[in-house]
């Protein structure tokens, strides 16, 4: 009766703070968790550790002479709980709890046993019972998040039963009274004299974890500790102690509907006024005052703000400088005097003249390559023999097609290649050695389709030295070590060149002539070239950096060959200004990725940019995926290329970032019809536009 009282006053008690909680919540109409007294109901689970204290025995099942004094206790603790806040910093709690509060006693007695002799028996009592009751809980937010809660609890035991023996310990030998070792034994039996209700004080903290934006879900680590006041056992010093750590869910009945996300743009619009300065001034950009226009859009799941910012900004803008190239010619005659109008003569003379053979081809450096000093030729139909210049270096430049062209007309001669190595710089290098000459009879297989059987290479071993070596320390005595020797026992394949008849120049008048370049623009240039042809020889060429002054030309017999009689020699000077492109196809499908062959090439190329200069980037993209999507695939392409150069770049310049191109094809494509047209649309042009 006791109990069922009991619980019906706790429904009482909890109807009389849950109803009215419920009630007054559906008023709350507000947007924010910080204007409303939450009321909230949830789940707690814990593990707790129940500690038994005392000196009792049960009344109903009684041992001689000793009480149980202490045991401990583990196992899963539930609650249900209603919660209110009545202000932000207090709040009631209304618990309903079960726990299991079980524990098993061992206490010692001394013993006289048979004949007098000194014994151990052990008393054991396996208490089995669980905890229904309820708390009310004030806690307080001490330190946001972290509340203290205080309280008291009110409950009774359920199915409560206990098991209980008395075992004989020592000696190892003998029984009680009735035979055996174990006496007093009760199994199972209905625990009784429970108090009711069993009342404790709790103690706890919790810390308060929102789960969502708006407190509709909160989660909360706790400890709690119940301390009892009341014995477990009417008239019997038997208190128990909880420990409880868990975490309790919460669900708030009256939180706020979630605030609407907000997303916050911003959209800047520039116009730009360009005023013309100084070609050699440096280009800068002076931003107008900025304009701001917000526009907010409300939806249903967002709120978007968006600031547009318009402005006007000053260009000082140099404009391209005008380059003008001049030149002029004088000629100088032999005692010096300056002709300003003026004609070549060339002597010449009517001869007949055998050309030697010489059957070696020389290699530059660590090279296995044929050098470009000699002609070479993709097929045999554009090999010109009466075109060869009748001199001797000109006829050694065809030296690899003339021997071709003679293996073919003599088809039983064959030819034997030793390849060399400078035993100084290259250490007699076999195996260099080798690959030069398996590159001379590679040139003869594949251009003049020689069958390889007819070219042995001589393999040798240790060291490849020639076997008649420039010892002459210098570059000049190294480079004639590095050859391939023709060798041959047919002699008429390295016999000299036919004699030929042609008209020799003799003299050239005048011997030289000056070329002013007096008009030619003075600031800007990279480098010039003067160039004079014949129809289609190229007479003769010079070179320079930076601006050209006046440039002395040597007419010798050979310049005079390359002349064509009857017909003017054209005199053209090339100036360069600083404009450098470099386009580098780098980017994978929708990538921005810089890769390590990239980041080498930018380095390489912004090493060479002059102070001041202007470096633009453009950043482009193929026509797949939409023009949005291509927009900013291009910008971030650019902004990957900016990021590379601003790191090895240490030279002041204007690094313009910001001209991408997503309604022109990149330089060199022309359409996006083919694999090729549209990797190589995926890229990004670094243009130096001007320098001082």
């Amino acid at each position: 009766m006791m109990d069922n009282r009991f619980l019906r006053r706790f429904i009482a008690f909890a109807c009389c703070i849950v109803i009215p909680i419920v009630a007054s919540a559906q008023w709350w109409k507000v947007t924010k968790p910080e204007d409303v007294w939450l009321f909230q109901i949830g789940l707690s689970a814990d593990l707790n550790m129940v500690m038994h204290s005392g000196d009792f025995v049960l009344p109903q099942a009684p041992t001689c002479c000793v009480g149980y004094t202490s045991a401990q206790s583990f196992g899963p603790a539930i609650s249900f709980f209603a919660r209110q806040e009545v202000t932000k910093m207090f709040r009631l709690t209304l618990r309903g709890t079960f726990a299991p509060y079980s524990g098993t006693f061992e206490t010692d007695e001394n013993i006289f046993v048979t004949n007098a002799t000194e014994g151990v028996t052990r008393h054991s009592l396996d208490a089995r019972m669980n905890w229904l009751g309820g708390e009310f809980l004030v806690d307080v937010r001490i330190v946001n998040p972290v509340r203290l809660m205080v309280g008291a609890s009110a409950g009774f035991m359920t199915q409560p039963t206990f098991t209980q023996n008395e075992t004989l310990q020592t000696p190892g030998t003998g029984t009680f009274e009735n035979g055996r070792r174990v006496r007093n034994e009760t199994v199972n039996a209905a625990m009784t004299g429970l108090t009711s209700p069993i009342l404790g004080a709790v103690i706890g903290l919790g810390f308060d974890i929102p789960l969502t934006e708006n407190h509709s879900v909160i989660l909360t680590p706790e400890v709690l500790y119940t301390i009892g006041l009341s014995n477990i056992i009417v008239g019997q010093n038997w208190k128990a102690n909880m420990l409880r750590v868990g975490a309790s869910v919460a669900m708030s009945l009256n939180a706020p509907e979630p605030p609407t996300p907000v997303e916050r743009r911003r959209e800047v619009f520039v116009d730009s006024v360009f005023v013309d300065v100084a070609p050699d001034a440096e280009r800068r950009r002076v931003e107008g005052p900025e304009r701001i226009e917000t526009d907010t859009v409300v939806a249903s799941d967002l709120v978007t703000i968006t600031d547009r910012a318009y402005r006007t900004d000053t260009v000082f803008s140099p404009p391209p400088p005008v380059i003008v190239a001049k030149i002029a010619a004088r000629a100088v005659e032999a005692s010096g005097a300056m002709k300003d109008v003026f004609t070549i003569n060339v002597s010449t003379q009517f001869i007949t003249e055998a050309l030697p053979i010489l059957p070696v081809v020389f290699f530059e450096a660590q090279s296995i390559s044929l050098s470009f000093r000699y002609h070479q030729i993709t097929n045999a139909k554009e090999y010109q023999p009466d075109a060869i210049a009748p001199r001797t270096i000109t006829v050694h430049r065809e030296i690899l097609n003339i021997v071709g062209e003679r293996m073919q007309l003599m088809p039983n001669t064959t030819i034997r290649l030793r390849g060399t190595a400078d035993p100084t710089t290259e250490g007699g290098d076999c195996d260099l050695a080798r690959k030069r000459a398996t590159a001379v009879k590679d040139y003869l297989t594949r251009v003049w389709g020689i069958g390889g059987e007819r070219i042995i290479v001589e393999t040798g071993t240790g060291s490849c030295a020639p076997e008649k070596i420039t010892r002459q320390q210098s570059e000049d005595g190294y480079s004639e070590n590095r050859r391939v020797e023709i060798q041959t026992t047919d002699l008429a394949l390295l016999a000299s060149v036919a004699k030929r008849r042609f008209n020799e120049a003799q003299t050239v008048d005048p011997p030289k002539i000056l070329f002013d370049p007096y008009g030619t623009s003075q600031k800007y240039l990279t480098d010039w070239t003067l160039e004079a042809t014949s129809g289609a020889n190229v007479v003769f060429s010079q070179s320079g950096k930076g601006v050209p002054g006046q440039i002395t030309q040597v007419l010798t017999p050979a310049t005079a060959d390359l002349m064509q009689d009857g017909r003017p020699v054209d005199v053209k000077l090339h100036i360069n200004a600083i404009l450098e492109r470099l386009t580098l196809t780098l980017f994978d499908v929708a990538s921005d990725e810089i890769t390590p062959i990239a980041e080498e090439q930018i380095k390489t190329f912004v090493e060479n940019v002059p102070a001041g200069s202007t470096v633009v980037v453009r950043g482009y993209a193929d026509m797949l995926g939409n023009a949005e999507f291509n927009k900013k695939l291009s910008q971030k392409r650019a902004d990957a290329v900016c990021a590379t150069i601003k790191t090895h770049l240490k030279k002041r310049v204007e690094l313009q970032c910001n001209e991408i191109r997503t309604d022109r094809f990149p330089p060199g494509i022309e359409a996006y019809g083919t694999p090729e047209e549209r990797f190589l649309s995926r890229t990004v042009q670094i243009e130096v536009k001007r320098s001082k």
